[in-house]
């Protein structure tokens, strides 16, 4: 067996007379109308006392068996309660020890599972449930009052909520669901499902970093599409912070399951330590995440002292991945692979790579095609950036009860526009230069916070950084950045913005302020709150100038 997570070496074709550029094509390893329960409790069958799961909060081993078990006692109990396929139920909640089988068991009732993460305040809740309106909702005890208050607030106080973990006294909790002690899952036939291809598995959230967040709906088939049939994460103990708000806490959850690999799971958010003590504890051979938790693990005082040997693959993304992150990491965790991928709620999956100088994201995903356009929707070649559309052979369901966004973001070809702005290279690696929406303008002159960066992650020193735009009145934006030192780092302002200077063209220099802080606004999901940062720079920018 490897050492590492198998990686499949691809090479993008790209057609010059449409300008289209495609990855590998192959048969995908599941039938289109597949529901990713009937997958998953095969999986979980043919090796039943392999322990599959591991909280390390409680200390609770499931093996494949109990987790099967545990499936089939929720599906049945979903039918007694006679939900019908399509029916959407909420989740926000921890990764604690019954969240696989609440998923997998819903997945085989056919049910449609809105998810949000423990973080999201009571506005956050009403905004998503006023749109999904779950038959049914699913919380950890501690966030029971405010979820019932929000379900409340938007007309949903029919809705039943059962608590995951922390349980409250007079409230259902989800060990009614395990009444029918006599299952074997053995016996148990996963039903057709309803819509088929079609039919929606997951409603996420899109990341909310320059608005609020739209229901992104992914059916069984497309999730199965991106799923790996390799062996690299065989017998593999699998490690990941992230709830089910998001791609890599599905993933995790449904590949890691497929994969046969041994989940650790944490139900509290990431931490440095938490992490490093997981890592050591249990020899953790593969990590998922944001690159922020990356950048915090490189900035704790521990990272010098822990033992990360066991780690042979870090896969990161959700927000940009540079280099020199990945790097310093390395030096601590030596015999990891930083692996890089891109990808969307709307689309999945779109490219992956090593962690490479070049700050590529790497060739396309088997099966996926990307066009590269410019604001007039004309098509564009090598080495030309413009809007970065993405095409899957599966439809997409768009965003759930907003017809109208969907239209805007999926057009009659099949192309959905991502909003992010990038490029390919003549050897057909994508390169990503930023988000559309994130693009601003100094003395007229176009400046890219992610490129400035890159720049300034250069320096050995820094762990994180964020760039924005500070509005001015004469000049437009000014370029500022937000820096997260690494541990007993004496770096100043001053040789950040010397660094730049002599990196950089005089239109990307930080004019609006270099500012050190512990960490930044972030999502969920761990990507910088631009829009947040920008606030706090603009406040701190005008205190700094005597400007009320």
């Amino acid at each position: 067996m490897s050492d590492t997570l198998e990686i499949t070496v691809r090479k993008t074709q790209y057609n010059p007379d449409t300008k289209i550029w495609q990855g590998k094509k192959r048969e995908v390893a599941f039938n289109a109308g597949d529901s990713i329960a009937s997958v998953v409790l095969k999986k979980l069958l043919e090796d039943p006392e392999y322990v599959g799961q591991i909280c390390y909060q409680s200390g609770n081993e499931l093996t494949n068996f109990e987790i099967a078990k545990r499936t089939v006692q929720i599906a049945q109990h979903f039918e007694k309660l006679q939900c019908q396929q399509t029916d959407v139920i909420g989740l926000c909640a921890g990764n604690t020890d019954y969240i696989a089988p609440l998923v997998f068991g819903a997945l085989a009732a056919g049910l449609s599972i809105s998810t949000l993460d423990p973080s999201f305040d009571k506005a956050g809740i009403k905004h998503v449930y006023s749109l999904t309106k779950p038959r049914m909702m699913f919380c950890d005890g501690d966030l029971y009052e405010r979820v019932r208050e929000a379900l409340d607030e938007c007309d949903l106080g029919a809705t039943k909520i059962y608590t995951m973990s922390n349980h409250v006294d007079g409230v259902p909790s989800i060990m009614e669901f395990f009444e029918n002690e006599s299952v074997n899952p053995c016996d148990y036939r996963v039903q057709p499902l309803k819509d088929g291809v079609h039919q929606t598995a997951f409603i996420v959230c899109t990341s909310g970093t320059t608005g609020l967040p739209k229901g992104v709906c992914i059916s069984h088939a497309s999730f199965l599409s991106m799923t790996m049939i390799e062996n690299g994460f065989k017998d593999r103990n699998f490690l990941c912070f992230s709830t089910l708000y998001w791609l890599s806490g599905l993933f995790t959850l449904i590949q890691g399951t497929i994969g046969s690999a041994r989940r650790i799971i944490s139900s509290k958010a990431f931490n440095a330590d938490d992490f490093f003590d997981i890592v050591e504890r249990y020899k953790v051979n593969i990590t998922m995440g944001p690159p922020s938790q990356i950048a915090l693990a490189v900035s704790s005082d521990r990272i010098g002292s822990v033992d990360l040997s066991s780690l042979t693959a870090c896969m990161i993304g959700g927000s940009a991945v540079l280099y020199s992150l990945t790097e310093k990491f390395r030096k601590y965790a030596t015999n990891a692979w930083c692996l890089i991928g891109y990808a969307s709620s709307e689309t999945s999956g779109i490219s992956a790579t090593p962690s490479l100088p070049s700050n590529t994201v790497g060739e396309l995903m088997d099966n996926v095609e990307v066009k590269i356009i410019d604001d007039d929707g004309n098509a564009l070649g090598p080495q030309e950036s413009g809007e970065i559309c993405v095409r899957t052979p599966l439809p997409w369901a768009g965003y759930f009860g907003n017809p109208t966004a969907t239209k805007e973001k999926y057009d009659l070809e099949g192309w959905i526009y991502t909003g992010d702005v990038g490029y390919f290279n003549e050897e057909g690696e994508l390169f990503l230069v930023d988000r559309k929406c994130d693009i601003r303008k100094y003395n007229n002159f176009h400046f890219s916070p992610t490129d400035i960066e890159k720049v300034i992650s250069e320096l050995p020193q820094v762990a994180d950084v964020c760039v924005v735009g500070i509005p001015h009145s004469v000049h437009g934006f000014l370029p500022a950045a937000f820096v997260i030192k690494r541990y007993n780092s004496e770096i100043k302002e001053s040789e950040i913005y010397q660094h730049v200077v002599e990196r950089m063209q005089d239109f990307e220099h930080l004019r609006g302020g270099v500012y050190f802080v512990d960490d930044f606004p972030r999502t969920a999901s761990g990507k910088a709150l631009r829009r947040k940062v920008t606030e706090l720079c603009e406040k701190l920018w005008n205190e700094k100038n005597g400007i009320n």
